[in-house]
């Protein structure tokens, strides 16, 4: 198994863990968390749609393994859209989230290349071989997979710019500080996609796809981050229960 390979499934194995987490800790015991509910589903879009089919083609041993895994890798665009839900409900976002337009931005640029991946070759054509493994053919006229990877890296950056922008206005130190991580975060899939995935293929250079990997370590800051902070506030929550419990009885003996 080459290294890339590995690094595709250990990506895997990780965001799946992460979205058990999150749905063990805030969704399954506190359903109305839509922020968790929606890292839950970024989680399992960038594993099950992307990661474990990008392992799949570049463990793949010949042209037509690696075709049929490349045919299976067409919901990827469903992760931008999710991470753009994420940020946007992170932010507080929320007089832009109660319009149906804004669902309708969010997700219809993905649901069109969806379509076009499934129904055409003009995304992406058939595999090939790299010295990393096997990976996607770009079109001989790309003008749909450039404008696939244009919305993307400016998705990425409109929410690194959004998370920016809620950082510098925060005034809750707490939120701030979590805002600081999550935006590092960030930082370092969109900074490694906008050259990797956008700006090298278009002048005609290829490299591994790294991508996957990077959103991982996004995750996993993100991640820590909110739980750490989460950790504090039931420790919070059951010192004021135990405080209030020990006046309770204290009243109780007294009367």
């Amino acid at each position: 198994m080459n290294i890339f390979a590995l690094i595709s499934l250990t990506s895997f194995i990780i965001c799946i863990i992460l979205a058990l987490l999150v749905y063990l800790k805030q969704v399954k015991y506190v359903f109305y968390n839509e922020l968790s509910k929606i890292f839950m589903l970024l989680c399992l879009t960038l594993a099950l749609s992307w990661a474990i089919i990008e392992f799949g083609y570049r463990y793949a041993n010949d042209f037509s393994t690696a075709y049929l895994w490349l045919k299976l890798n067409v919901a990827w665009y469903l992760t931008i859209s999710l991470l753009l839900h994420f940020i946007l409900l992170f932010t507080e976002n929320n007089k832009l989230l109660e319009r149906k337009l804004t669902y309708l931005i969010i997700y219809g640029p993905s649901l069109i290349f969806i379509i076009i991946d499934i129904t055409t070759n003009l995304l992406i054509t058939a595999p090939t071989k790299e010295a990393w493994g096997w990976s996607y053919g770009i079109p001989e006229h790309p003008l749909f997979h450039g404008l696939s990877s244009t919305w993307a890296a400016f998705a990425g950056i409109f929410c690194l710019y959004m998370v920016i922008e809620y950082f510098l206005n925060q005034k809750n130190e707490k939120k701030k500080n979590i805002a600081k991580y999550v935006m590092l975060g960030l930082l370092i899939p969109v900074g490694i996609a906008f050259n990797t995935e956008w700006l090298f293929p278009i002048i005609g250079i290829k490299l591994p796809e790294i991508f996957v990997p990077a959103t991982t370590i996004s995750l996993l800051i993100i991640w820590y981050t909110i739980w750490i902070h989460g950790k504090e506030d039931d420790k919070k929550r059951h010192t004021n229960v135990r405080i209030f419990v020990d006046r309770l009885i204290d009243k109780t003996v007294k009367n």
